[in-house]
Order: C-alpha cells, then sequence, then structure tokens
C-alpha cells in the first residue's frame, strides 16, 4: 500500500483471466486486523489508545482515535490502517477523514483510491464514487482484476445499483472486453435494469460467441420479464452444459412462471442426481411450504438433516414449520440448536417473537443483546434485528430509542438512519417520517430505495401524489424491474383511482416480487375490481409465505368483514 511515486498511464480495461488480488486488498481494507502491529514512529498516547479501545470493540472510540493519530503523523501505514478501522468499524465519517489523509501522502495510491470508492458507494455519493474509482483505474490496479470478481466484490460491500451505475460509467468502453461487458450485465440484472442486462449479455456474446454465463443472464433477464416461453426454449437448449446453481435454470424459469407441478416435476428429475438431490430438496420444500403444503415442505427438510451445507437451513425451516403449526416448544428447541450458527440473528429473532408474545420480554432481549455482545463485527445486523423484534410487538418507542444510540455509536450510517426513518412510519409518526426520509433524500438524491419509501410514503397516506410519483418514476428510472418499487407506483396508481393501471402494475411487481404486503396490496386491488376469489387467494399465498403478516390480515379484513385467520396457536 505504497505511494506510485507518479501517475501510471491509464489503463483502457482489465486484463481477462488474470488472478485478481481484490479479495485480499478489500479484506484489508474492510476488516480492522487487530493482531497487526502499530507502525514506528507514531504519537504514542493517541495509538495506544486506538489500540485499547479496538481490542475492547470500542469501534467508535478506536476510529477516531486512529484519525487522530494519524492526522498528526506522515506514516502511509498509520493511514491506511486509519481507514482500515474506520471502514471495517463502520464508521463512515472517521473513514473519510483518514482515507483523505491517505490520499494527502499518496496521491496517486490505487489502494487508496478503491478505499475511497467503497466509502463513497456505501454513501450512496456517485460522483465521488466515479472519481475515486476512475483514479483506481489510472493508477494500473485496473490490469490486475478480473472484471467479474471485482464486480462482484464491490457488490457485496455496497449495493447493487450503485455499483452498476459506478461500474458501467468508469471501467466500460467502446473496446471492452467480453468479460467486462458481463460483469456489468451481471450488475445490471442484480440492479433489476432487465432490458439493459438483456443488451449487454447480447453484446458479450457478440464479442465472445462461446460465453455460456451470457446467455444464462439473457434467460435469467426474459424470465423476469414475463417472456417464459422463450427463456424455457432456450434453458434446455443450454441444459447440458450448466454447472453449480446454473443445473437448476429450467426449474428456476417455471417457478418464476408460476408453473409449479411442471417446476415440481423438473426439480423431482434432477433429484434422481446423487450430486444435486439436496439442493433439489431444498428448493422442493421451499415450494411447498410456499404452496401452504406443511407436511410436505416438512418431509423435504428432515431429509436434509445432517447433510453438509444443508442441515442449519433445514433446521430453520423446521423450526418454522413448528411455529406455523402452533407448537413454539419445539420451534424454540429449533431455533435455540442454531442460535450459533450462520443463521444465528433469524433464529434469534424468531425465537424472540416467540419469547415475547409468551411475555418473556427480558429473554427475547437477551437473545439479541448477548448476540451484540459476542459478535461486535455484526452490530449493525444485531440493531436492526432488535429493532424488527420490537416492532413486532408494537414496543415502538424502544424501538427508535434503540436506533438513536446506535446512531451516537455509529454517526450517520445509512443502515440505521434508513431504519429509523421506517420504524417511523410503522409507529404510525408519520410526519416525523418523511421528515426523516426528506433528510436522507437530500444527502442520497440518487438513492432509488431512498425516492421509493419516501414517494410511497407520501402516497401511502393520500398526500402529494404528484410528487409522490415523480419520485418513485425516478427510482424506476434507476431501477426499473424491481418489484419492491413497481409495487409502490402500482399503490400509486391505486390511491389515484386507475385500477387498471394499478392491477397491471402489481401484478408484474408480485410475480416477481412475491413479497406478502405486495400480495396485500395487488389484492385490494383485485378485489375492488371485483375479482373476489382471485383476491382471495393472493391474500392467501402471500400468508404461506409470511402467516403472520399483519397488512395482509388487516386488508383482510377491512375489506371482506371477516377475520382473517393469522399463525396457528
Amino acid at each position: 500500500m505504497g505511494y506510485s511515486g507518479a501517475m501510471m498511464p491509464q489503463s483502457s480495461g482489465f486484463r481477462a483471466g488474470a488472478a485478481t488480488s481484490l479479495a485480499a486488498l478489500l479484506a484489508s481494507v474492510l476488516l480492522a486486523g487487530c493482531a497487526a502491529q502499530a507502525p514506528k514512529a507514531v504519537p504514542k498516547d493517541p495509538l495506544a489508545v486506538a489500540e485499547a479501545a479496538l481490542k475492547q470493540a470500542q469501534c467508535r472510540e478506536a476510529a477516531e482515535a486512529f484519525v487522530q493519530a494519524a492526522s498528526a503523523s506522515d506514516d502511509l501505514k498509520l493511514a491506511s490502517r486509519a481507514t482500515q478501522v474506520s471502514l471495517g468499524c463502520e464508521q463512515f465519517p472517521s473513514a473519510e477523514r483518514a482515507v483523505a489523509r491517505w490520499q494527502q501522502l499518496a496521491p496517486y495510491a490505487g489502494e487508496a483510491a478503491l478505499a475511497r470508492t467503497i466509502i463513497a458507494l456505501k454513501l450512496y455519493r456517485l460522483d465521488e464514487a466515479r472519481k475515486a474509482l476512475t483514479s483506481w483505474r489510472d493508477s494500473g490496479s485496473a490490469g490486475n482484476q478480473d472484471p467479474g470478481r471485482f464486480a462482484e466484490l464491490l457488490e457485496s460491500e455496497t449495493e447493487a445499483t450503485a455499483v452498476y451505475r459506478v461500474f458501467g460509467d468508469v471501467l466500460m468502453t467502446d473496446d471492452s472486453t467480453a468479460d467486462v461487458v458481463m460483469a456489468q450485465a451481471l450488475l445490471a440484472l442484480h440492479a433489476y435494469d432487465l432490458k439493459q442486462a438483456l443488451l449487454l449479455a447480447r453484446r458479450a456474446l457478440e464479442i465472445e460467441s462461446s460465453l455460456l454465463p451470457a446467455r444464462v443472464v439473457i434467460i435469467r433477464a426474459q424470465s423476469l420479464l414475463g417472456e417464459t416461453d422463450t427463456a424455457l426454449a432456450a434453458a434446455r437448449e443450454v441444459q447440458g452444459q450448466l454447472g453449480g446453481e446454473d443445473v437448476f435454470l429450467v426449474a428456476d424459469v417455471l417457478n418464476s412462471a408460476h408453473r409449479d407441478e411442471q417446476a415440481r416435476a423438473e426439480l423431482l428429475r434432477l433429484r434422481a442426481d446423487p450430486a444435486l438431490a439436496a439442493a433439489a430438496d431444498r428448493r422442493l420444500g421451499a415450494m411447498a411450504l410456499q404452496q401452504g403444503d406443511e407436511a410436505e415442505a416438512a418431509k423435504r427438510f428432515s431429509g436434509l438433516l445432517g447433510q453438509r451445507g444443508s442441515t442449519a437451513i433445514a433446521m430453520l425451516y423446521l423450526a418454522q414449520i413448528a411455529e406455523r403449526q402452533g407448537d413454539d416448544d419445539k420451534a424454540l428447541q429449533g431455533y435455540a440448536l442454531l442460535a450459533d450458527s450462520g443463521v444465528a440473528l433469524m433464529a434469534r429473532g424468531a425465537a424472540g417473537q416467540i419469547l415475547l408474545r409468551q411475555g418473556k420480554r427480558a429473554e427475547a432481549l437477551a437473545l439479541i443483546d448477548d448476540y451484540l455482545r459476542d459478535h461486535p463485527e455484526s452490530a449493525i445486523e444485531a440493531y436492526g434485528a432488535r429493532a424488527q423484534l420490537l416492532a413486532s410487538h408494537g414496543d415502538y418507542a424502544e424501538v427508535i430509542a434503540g436506533l438513536d444510540a446506535a446512531l451516537l455509536r455509529y454517526p450517520e450510517h445509512p443502515t440505521l438512519s434508513y431504519q429509523r426513518a421506517t420504524m417511523l412510519e410503522r409507529a404510525g409518526r408519520h410526519r416525523d417520517a418523511e421528515k426523516a426520509f426528506e433528510v436522507l433524500l437530500r444527502k442520497r438524491p440518487d438513492d432509488p430505495g431512498i425516492l421509493n419509501a419516501l414517494g410511497f410514503t407520501l402516497s401511502d397516506h393520500g398526500r402529494g401524489l404528484d410528487r409522490a410519483e415523480k419520485l418513485v418514476r425516478q427510482a424506476l428510472a434507476v431501477s426499473p424491474d424491481n418489484p419492491a418499487i413497481q409495487d409502490s407506483l402500482g399503490w400509486i396508481h391505486y390511491r389515484r383511482g386507475r385500477l387498471a393501471d394499478a392491477a397491471q402494475v402489481l401484478e408484474l411487481s408480485w410475480r416477481n416480487g412475491r413479497d406478502a404486503e405486495i400480495g396485500a396490496h395487488f389484492g385490494e386491488v383485485l378485489w375492488k375490481q371485483g375479482s373476489e376469489g382471485r383476491a382471495r387467494y393472493v391474500w392467501q399465498q402471500a400468508l404461506n409465505m409470511d402467516p403472520g403478516n399483519a397488512l395482509v390480515l388487516a386488508t383482510q379484513q377491512r375489506l371482506t368483514g371477516e377475520a382473517a385467520p393469522g399463525r396457528r396457536h
């Protein structure tokens, strides 16, 4: 991570197939290395404070102390370490100061430019991210990276739409290699810009006609766009060449089109291969649960117990099935076995909801608080899980207070700030929620998630429908096929009395999103159109996925006058 001495000649692209060092670089940039030796010749007091705070998992104090030490030193290693710790601790104001010092000392260092790119992407400052990524490219670093792996790692650390918009602007040229174009095609797919994903994948095939991943992207995009027959024919044509998760491509296309029996038959065919049996059973079990067939789902997941790579997810599903069936003791036993697994927070949150229903508040909160204490590296996720747990019980005052406290520890953190705004909305503090989203929008004017959230909030309360629609359409311009944003547009149409337009958009959203709240909205529009039987079917499908969803249950009861069945106890 040193000073390069001079501006490197601009690289026109990536060296396809080169061994990437980005994973190691991101690890060094994003993970605070507690065991690293302190640089020499630095002020002892700030650095000693920093190291002590880091060992005690006091992230904010450690980050601020490292930045203080770096600001008083000309040591590049210290500036780099201050950036590592601040980013690893998700202390973004400190990270910005640290990387500024790093770049002050080493203006042309590619690693410093990459760190600034990541910070800017996390904060959705796209112009800043483009500038920083251009500096990284011009440092010569791009020539050593595999473009697909590079895009994947950036996306894993930030957000698909942000990376999609920046990667293409900076790293794609008219003479880009097929690998670069394919990396952008995958980002387009993940960012729900399906038509652009199609165009990019076809461009990659024009450059390299044998590029199988490009054909897979085309098939998946066509499937999500509703071009089922075309996608299905193409999937069957390449089926024998596929590996990994793509071996289920035909089943995925059928499932996306809700051709459930055909999808099930295809999965059973694939299950005959012992190497694919476990993965097929996971899909079969999930399909059965989505259709409300708990016995079939339990059979599939029980068969996965003890199998490497499948046991934890199988146990989680089995615990959820037990909870659906009203056997809370069995569900709690299952969740307890997963308390330190890869799905620990999900299991602890689910167990916490049962305990709250049983009046065991202290035990419920201890599940999350103990995890937070033992896993400080997952603090943001733990704070979010705690907020969701309390919100499920209607304790919104404590939810907001907890998020306010978290924001003191993690100033201006985008995830926590967004969660706080959404919780204000759920708490019925609609004006406060709108103000919070407005603040976020001023900071992140290009973020489709913020645009959509504010637009939906305005429309849901019948205020400012013109502005709400403008905001949501801005979000769709970035992510045109995103089911959540389509749902918002459909709801705006509904609020305006445009039932036909609402039904058309919400049907697209429901087909690809299959989210319970989308189902609630789609069902309501169908009911108002007079399609009461279809509305009931959609609501039931939504409840199969999320049996206790409050919005679905409330919508059913409001429109039908009937008490809708919830989770059994």
